[in-house]
């Protein structure tokens, strides 16, 4: 039977001097250690990343609005710089058309935004003055106005744009841009505007201008441009792509290169679409012109650079977790596996020290009790019955106990046979009931016997089955400290015939009711005193039942007494008449309690 738990701090220290706890407690302890720093560091480790990813995400994003931004810029303030700018007053007054064509067409091919470049002039030859000259990307059409080259007279334009110049040029504004309708599409304009008196202008000598398709700039050249600077943009490996959204003035998305506009942002970048250098809107008239003012706006999509950036490390801190509960199970199993066999180390130990005390008590009362008849000292016949009778039980008590022991070892192996056939297991219990009728007497135990009707015959093996009953009364007269009596009862019960041993003794807490039928465990409790046995009583108990078909079961509460129960089944049919036992070692899991 096992050992009783002690409470409070006696159990406390029972737990610190067990062996078996010390080797699981220190085994766990020198695993945890070096896997906890490991973990620690890595973990870490994983926080130091998770911080450098999200700053490099953010510098690239910042990075890639920059870029984007002043390409964007760069890009629309291109003609004036390259065209306006270049084609200095010289040039204009009087008009050098042979010299500024080569230059408008060349802008109009490195500007594709750019529909048409256009120049005005009062100084030059009489049939050139006063004439919008256009370039444009269309071939040239009859009746132009040089027939050599590329310029022709735009009059349908000169219409529309040299009124809203002349209007813009009271601002004395060197540089006048604005929005007109031309052939039905809005379209930018912007003009360079030369005086003819620098400090005063009061009158237009010359200008240049280009036109710009607005609707053409937004829906094809400036996607092309963002698509061309993000297809130079490489990100971090393991990360989402950048995603840009290009916005107007009302929000309202122009490009996005994501699968949808993105309504979350880390960057924004704001641009007027003008076409030259923004530091010179104040030099641009008239100063209350609208301008539409676009935004570059760079993220990674709806998602958070945090969501990112912990999303990229989850799978490592998954992967760790995954590592440290697989070792953790590792070392509860290694370290339960050690215990147990420090435990069962001891319980051998204790095993064996128990057999011995087991063995020379009875050879020691027989050897005395042998002497003393053998001298002749007993005082009278009746007495030298007793001395028979005490010989007697302890040679019983020497042949259990090896009995117990070889069978144990048959079981064990699996090679524990039964020869089963029909009996009685009320004249079985009688039997078992009797053979002990001298310890009982020798104890001062009172022993009932209740069978209220007769009951079906069971296929038993007899000689195991009086075992198994002889160890369960054996434990009721040990374990029944003050309490002299003892009930055992044979009847039916869901099919099976049981045989139940009550006792009214130390009893037995429920949390160890299933431990009682491991091999070796023993109580230990200051209500039994002497031997207690080898631990193999109960084990035998179960090997036996299992073998039998049936299973045995206990109630039991503490200083309550205990009640065990052995339940055969009833045969049906045909039964065969030797079975074996193949349980090797695995008592405690066939054991049944109420």
């Amino acid at each position: 039977m096992p050992r009783q738990k002690p409470t409070g701090p006696t159990a406390l220290s029972e737990i610190v001097r067990d062996r078996s706890v010390r080797l699981a407690a220190g085994l766990a302890v020198a695993v945890a250690i070096p896997v906890a720093v490991l973990f620690s560091f890595q973990f870490r480790s994983l926080n130091a990343i998770e911080e450098t990813s999200s700053v490099v995400l953010r510098q690239l994003s910042k990075d890639t609005a920059d870029g984007l931004a002043n390409a964007i810029e760069d890009g629309l303030k291109g003609p004036h710089i390259q065209v306006l700018l270049r084609v200095v007053r010289a040039r204009t007054e009087p008009l050098d058309l042979p010299w500024i064509e080569p230059i408008y067409v060349q802008n109009l091919e490195a500007s594709p935004f750019v529909d048409a470049f256009y120049v005005w002039s009062t100084i030059g030859p009489p049939h050139q003055t006063n004439r919008l000259l256009a370039i444009d990307r269309d071939p040239p059409v009859q009746g132009e106005l040089m027939p050599s080259s590329r310029f022709h007279e735009d009059r349908d334009v000169a219409g529309v744009i040299l009124p809203r110049i002349r209007e813009l040029a009271s601002f004395r504004r060197a540089i006048v841009a604005f929005q007109v309708s031309l052939h039905g599409r809005p379209t930018y304009v912007q003009a360079q505007i030369r005086f003819d008196d620098d400090a005063m202008r009061q009158r237009i000598n010359s200008f240049q201008a280009f036109t710009v398709d607005a609707e053409r700039l937004r829906t094809k050249h400036l996607p092309a441009l963002i698509r061309a600077k993000l297809g130079s943009t490489r990100g971090p490996t393991g990360f989402p792509p950048l995603q840009v959204t290009l916005v107007d003035e009302r929000n309202a998305p122009i490009f996005h290169s994501g699968p949808e506009p993105a309504e979350a942002f880390i960057d924004e970048r704001a641009f007027p679409v003008v076409f030259f250098d923004r530091q010179l809107l104040e030099y641009s008239a008239p100063l209350e012109t609208h301008r539409d003012v676009w935004r570059i706006r760079v993220g990674y999509g709806n998602v958070p650079v945090e969501q990112i950036v912990a999303a990229s490390t989850r799978p490592q801190k998954v992967l760790m977790a995954i590592l440290a509960l697989t070792l953790a199970l590792g070392v509860f199993f290694v370290s339960r596996s050690a215990a147990r066999e420090v435990r069962l180390a001891e319980l051998k130990s204790n095993f064996v020290s128990s057999v011995s005390h087991d063995l020379k008590t009875p050879l020691a009362l027989i050897q005395l009790f042998a002497e003393t008849l053998e001298l002749g000292r007993q005082k009278s016949n009746e007495r030298a019955m007793e001395y028979y009778r005490i010989i007697n039980s302890e040679a019983r008590k020497l042949t259990r106990l090896i009995d117990n022991i070889l069978d144990f070892s048959k079981m064990e192996a699996g090679l524990r046979p039964y020869k089963v056939g029909l009996q009685d297991i009320g004249e079985v219990t009688q039997r078992v009931l009797a053979a002990l009728q001298s310890q009982f007497t020798q104890n001062q135990f009172k022993v009932s016997f209740e069978q209220p009707r007769p009951v079906p015959p069971v296929m038993i093996d007899a000689d195991a089955v009086e075992q198994a009953i002889e160890n369960l009364l054996t434990n009721a007269m040990k374990y029944s400290a003050d309490s002299r009596d003892i009930a055992v009862r044979v009847g039916t019960q869901d099919g099976h015939v049981c045989v139940s041993v009550i006792d009214h003794g130390i009893g037995i807490p429920r949390r160890d009711q299933r431990k009682i039928f491991r091999k070796f465990y023993r109580i230990e409790t200051d209500a039994v005193t002497g031997p207690q046995g080898c631990g193999l009583g109960l084990a035998i108990v179960d090997h036996t039942m299992r073998g039998h078909g049936g299973h045995v079961r206990v109630e039991s509460e503490p200083n309550r007494g205990s009640t065990f129960t052995l339940c055969f089944p009833i045969p049906r049919g045909v039964l065969t008449d030797e079975a074996h036992s193949s349980d090797r070692g695995r008592a405690a899991d066939a054991a049944r309690t109420a």
